[in-house]
């Protein structure tokens, strides 16, 4: 199965945030990452420690790539992707 590449527009503060965070919810589900929304400790026990991480990391790396630099700046210190 090929991978399809989903642009959303960048959320920059003053666009909808509801329209981009649901959009963001289905751009991660397609690809495979939207359980890193619940938070690192609500992945199933069955997923590696490594596993887990990646996950997190991938999906928090696709939500940073989606903000515009003025709200990037705001928020790059956030943890993980549930924080952001």
């Amino acid at each position: 199965m090929s991978e399809r590449k989903s642009e959303i527009e960048k959320f920059n503060g003053s666009n909808n945030f509801v329209l981009w965070s649901i959009k963001m919810q289905a751009l991660l589900t397609t690809q495979g990452l939207a359980k890193a929304l619940d938070g690192e400790d609500e992945l199933p026990i069955i997923v590696k420690a490594f596993e887990r991480v990646k996950l997190m990391e991938k999906a928090k790396s696709i939500i940073l790539l989606n903000l515009t630099d003025e709200v990037l700046i705001e928020v790059a210190e956030e943890k993980d992707a549930t924080a952001l």
